[in-house]
């Protein structure tokens, strides 16, 4: 879905989608409502992928070719894959010699982080772990436990939610995504014109939609 339609659908939810000469949200010209739903659309769609539920699906998903990523061991027993600049949140990973995929990036200081740097409470090929890292020149890295001798350190898949750029609109969504990216937009728009209530009910629909809540632990 391109950025337009999704303006498109955020002007709706604000009851703003006449025609340019009637803008009334706080006397608003229609330049300035387009160019501030357009700035908050990434952050709308960074406050979805952080906070929507388990089971809620996935919101602006990419693929990366196997061919295409150097998983190289790191000095604790595991592997290390650079992610990449627009990485938001982990989808599926999966090694070959890995009998399962990954479906969540641990913290690095989670208990499973602490567990992978024990030899003894590391994790097996039935049920591999990932942990969010930095290497030492600053960029986040991906380190994965364990590490297969004999297949080579190669990717089987690898996919992730990326963070929204205008330029190429909402992709790989699913059910209710949309409209809780549409509510959360709508929602930091009356913050920015501090519009409290409606910003409040506009969340809470955001929240509905995608079966998140505030703050909930990643």
């Amino acid at each position: 879905m391109d950025s337009a339609e999704l303006l498109r659908k955020v002007r709706i939810v604000i009851n703003e989608l006449a025609n340019d000469n009637d803008v009334s949200l706080l006397s608003a010209d229609t330049r300035r409502l387009n160019d501030s739903i357009m700035e908050l659309l990434p952050r709308a769609v960074m406050f979805i992928q952080k906070n929507k539920g388990a089971d809620a699906g996935r919101v602006n998903t990419r693929s990366v070719a196997p061919s295409g990523l150097n998983v190289t061991a790191n000095a604790i027993g595991g592997g290390q894959l650079l992610l990449p600049a627009d990485f938001v949140q982990l989808v599926s990973l999966q090694l070959y010699g890995w009998q399962s995929p990954v479906c969540r990036l641990h913290a690095h200081d989670s208990r499973e982080a602490a567990w992978q740097r024990n030899e003894y409470t590391r994790a097996g090929c039935c049920r591999p772990v990932c942990i969010e890292s930095f290497t030492p020149g600053g960029e986040r890295c991906a380190l994965l436990f364990p590490l297969p001798a004999n297949e080579g350190a190669k990717v089987n898949h690898f996919i992730y939610e990326a963070a929204f750029n205008v330029a190429d609109g909402l992709d790989g969504y699913d059910d209710g995504m949309v409209d809780a990216v549409v509510y959360a937009c709508a929602s930091l728009l009356y913050t920015m014109f501090e519009r409290y209530d409606a910003a409040n009910a506009m969340l809470s629909q955001a929240l509905a939609a995608c079966g998140g809540q505030i703050g909930k632990k990643q």
